[in-house]
């Protein structure tokens, strides 16, 4: 139970929070591989991403990604609530008195957090490539032209096999690894 509660909470803020990602990742990808002033500047900040997105592929596409992005969010949030509360019912984050032990609650927050982050990174890898995808007046970035999400699934898959899915994941464990230890374990402190 506690895994599909942990899941829900994160579709909920993922939802919510999608558009500013997709702005976000634009925003990133702006210049990539170019030199400082030798790239056009389609999103100056976040009004005006939103303004040029919108003009130029219509409202639905600050909700791009969005089915990856609420997969990931499900995955990442179920196992790494689920761990740590999992860890919590076998006893091992308190003591006698139910006191949390902080150095076992940050380190079952940090295993709990790569779990999770090994487990959707491919979703997240996707999600990006969505994401980026956009109109060609105002595309920044490497565009990938995805049809959806199993397509993009198959297309890595098939240009860089199994572990093609799980690049970048270690760079995504190291930092969900430290995030979720230092979030559960102060909330819990």
């Amino acid at each position: 139970m506690d895994f599909l509660i942990g899941g829900l909470a994160g579709v909920g803020a993922g939802f919510f929070s999608n558009p500013f990602d997709v702005i976000k990742t634009r925003m990133q990808l702006q210049g990539e591989l170019k030199a400082k002033g030798q790239h056009a500047v389609h999103y100056k900040n976040i009004p005006h991403a939103i303004y040029n997105i919108v003009r130029h592929e219509g409202i639905v596409a600050l909700q791009k990604g969005l089915i990856p992005a609420l997969w990931f969010q499900w995955v990442v949030n179920g196992i790494r609530l689920g761990v740590y509360q999992t860890a919590d019912n076998y006893g091992l984050l308190r003591d006698q008195h139910k006191h949390t032990k902080f150095t076992n609650s940050l380190f079952f927050g940090a295993v709990a957090g790569m779990f999770g982050a090994f487990f959707g990174s491919p979703l997240q890898l996707v999600k990006t490539q969505l994401m980026s995808y956009s109109s060609e007046k105002i595309a920044v970035g490497t565009q990938h032209g995805h049809k959806g999400t199993v397509f993009a699934f198959k297309e890595i898959y098939g240009k860089h096999g199994f572990y093609g899915l799980w690049r970048g994941a270690h760079g995504m464990m190291i930092r969900n690894s430290l995030g979720s230890a230092s979030q559960i374990a102060a909330f819990e402190w």
